[in-house]
């Protein structure tokens, strides 16, 4: 809001369209007696100052005070008169509005009209965005328990940068964390985050929002299910099967979410205990596998149904080769209870979402009987079967597998016809698609190995869906090496065109990971122990889900090479967080100023600490950098 001496005037930036030069609304107006020399303060979104119009008390002079100033339009004028009128300056020269020399017309091409009147209902859920975000800062600020201060400014300033962050200690210098760098290691080396509170503020707070306006009007235009119709077609169908209907028709309300994980590369790190070796195309030690030293973190991230470059991640947590089909069940698990919690199981199950490396059969034995689709990608040689054909009077010992399905790259390869096919000619990424699924199918398990090693009593059949997804052509042109092999497993089918498609969703959270690690800095801090890097997560976590609650209030603050995003589509990650701080500038923050303190004594004179002590990165084995010339040799006939 910015007061001024005729009027007060409060900005909506977000309710215009950010080209026109009017972004500021008039509220009220002195008394008719008073109307003499009235004035209207207007400045043009391209000003440097972007959209803010107002700073906090105490702050200074406004940088948009130059604009303000320069941009008054006398909205009525007498004849000859020139007065307080005729003093006008130049604009500034990003804006729109020209005056003329004292005294004369108006350099425009028709008389100054006053903006219209903001629609009610669109200020009014204008505000309620400013303060749902105001009010998640303020739980987020709850959920640190230790150093709150410090770790709270810590995560505005990765908001507020005006660059990429690439460093710990350049982050102290940013104006939105008032304390000193030694503060910050400070924070991240002896705070607390509630990890529980954390995550269940994220996963109550994102899933809904991560469509937007855009992504539901998308979701609007392409349902065509007459859901009365249905109720009344279901009317006298058995509830189980209804239900199953009612599951399989729930394709644009069913929430999505992806689970994969990424590296945190520390290979340099010597005294960092608990590193492995993690996936990385940057391979440092291993000639035949590309892996590097480091820990590993494992997401899970709501999707939305348009595609973006948009993911809520709602729940991380640090993994290891060994134990990660366990902790992957128990996020799934926590997932499914905090989202009935928050009240956000809408009916439908929500889906789940893997890439290749998770194990299809150990996660639907983990997740049996919980009310959740789960959708794996399969590795290439995968063989599940059908049950198995059996009549009245057969002899013999009854039979476990039927017939076979067989994950070939090769198409022409021999496999039982599909229960169902789905034929999308001519779209517009993929060319022609084809999608085949075998429904029923089950794998084959083995009780000595594995996640079944230790399982009680007899093994499950696990039933579910099999589709194969073979496409024309990859979007930029080059023909796929590979048949695409999906595994579904739920409470209910859903259809082949819905499953691809998820599938597709997943890469949304490649593209939330490689914004998180480019410009948040997810993998900058170049911290000692594993507990410092799970704070530091938490923290580029917490600045992603404010980036997503504020991006409808965010101008587009374009550079000028840069164009305009396409109708329906949302603003970049990037270019939201170029606005947050005059967003920020408007909300206040819950933690406190900095108290002045004086440099400790330091160590004692005479002590030492001693060299820190070494964590090894151990062995993968069964591997060696260089293959056994000798042992080939022995092998070859001659």
């Amino acid at each position: 809001m910015y007061t001024h001496n005729q009027f007060t005037i409060v900005n909506y930036p977000e309710l215009l369209d950010k080209q026109r030069p009017l972004p500021l609304f008039l509220v009220s107006a002195k008394t008719p007696g008073q109307e003499r020399g009235r004035r209207l303060t207007m400045f043009s979104q391209d000003c440097p100052a972007g959209s803010s119009s107002a700073r906090p008390a105490g702050a200074g002079r406004s940088s948009a005070a130059p604009c303000r100033a320069a941009a008054r339009l006398p909205l009525a004028r007498t004849p000859g008169r020139a007065g307080r009128d005729a003093d006008a300056r130049e604009p500034h020269p990003a804006g729109r509005s020209r005056l003329a020399a004292p005294g004369g017309p108006l350099l425009a091409p028709g008389p100054a009209v006053m903006p219209a009147v903001p629609d009610p209902a669109r200020v009014a859920g204008a505000v309620a965005r400013y303060l749902a975000l105001r009010e998640f800062r303020a739980r987020l600020y709850r959920c640190l328990a230790a150093r709150a201060d410090a770790l709270f400014e810590l995560c505005d300033a990765i908001l507020c940068a005006d660059h990429a962050v690439t460093s710990l200690a350049q982050l102290s210098l940013v104006p939105a964390f008032r304390r000193g760098h030694g503060a910050l290691y400070d924070a991240l080396a002896a705070g607390q985050v509630d990890e529980e509170a954390f995550a269940a503020l994220l996963t109550g707070t994102l899933p809904p929002l991560i469509d937007g306006e855009e992504g539901r009007a998308w979701a609007r235009e392409h349902d065509k299910i007459d859901y009365g119709l249905l109720d009344q077609a279901l009317a006298g169908v058995p509830a189980g099967q209804a239900a199953q209907v009612r599951e399989a028709c729930a394709r644009w309300a069913r929430l999505r979410f992806a689970v994969d994980a990424t590296p945190y590369p520390r290979p340099d790190a010597e005294c960092s205990p608990g590193r492995g070796h993690v996936h990385h195309d940057a391979c440092r030690c291993d000639s035949t596998r590309k892996t590097i030293p480091g820990w590993e973190y494992q997401f899970v991230a709501a999707l939305g149904h348009l595609r973006t470059a948009w993911a809520a991640l709602v729940d991380a947590e640090r993994t290891t080769p060994a134990t990660r089909t366990a902790q992957t069940a128990r996020q799934v698990k926590n997932l499914l209870r905090r989202l009935r919690a928050a009240g956000h199981d809408r009916g439908s199950a929500p889906l789940v979402i893997f890439d290749a490396g998770y194990s299809a059969a150990a996660l639907t034995a983990a997740l049996a009987g919980y009310h959740v689709h789960l959708l794996i990608r399969l590795p290439s040689g995968s063989v599940f079967y059908a049950d198995p054909v059996t009549w009245p009077g057969k002899k013999g010992r009854p039979g476990k597998h039927g017939m076979p399905v067989t994950c070939h790259n090769d198409p022409g390869q021999a496999n039982p016809e599909p229960d169902e096919s789905l034929t999308l000619p001519d779209t517009p990424r993929y060319g022609t698609v084809r999608v085949d699924a075998w429904r029923g199918v089950h794998p084959l398990i083995h009780g000595d190995r594995g996640w079944f090693a230790d399982w009680n009593g007899k093994l499950p059949v696990l039933r579910g869906t099999v589709l194969r997804v073979r496409v024309e052509h990859l979007p930029d042109g080059r023909t796929p090496h590979k048949t695409m092999w999906l595994w579904h497993a739920g409470p209910a089918p859903l259809s082949p065109d819905e499953l691809w498609r998820a599938y597709l969703a997943r890469f949304d959270e490649e593209h939330a990971f490689k914004f998180a690690k480019g410009t948040l800095g997810l993998t900058a801090a170049k911290v000692r122990t594993p507990a410092q890097a799970d704070r530091w997560v938490r923290l580029v976590m917490a600045a992603f889900a404010q980036l997503l609650i504020a991006r409808p209030l965010a101008a587009d603050l374009r550079r000028p090479w840069e164009t305009r995003p396409p109708a329906g589509r949302p603003l970049s990650p990037g270019r939201v967080r170029r606005g947050f701080a005059n967003i920020r500038a408007r909300l206040g923050t819950p933690a406190h100023v900095a108290k002045p303190t004086r440099p400790g004594p330091g160590r004692p004179k005479g002590t030492t600490s001693g060299p820190a002590p070494r964590h090894p990165v151990p062995n993968k084995t069964g591997t060696t950098d260089k293959p056994n010339t000798q042992s080939r040799r022995s092998k070859v006939k001659t």
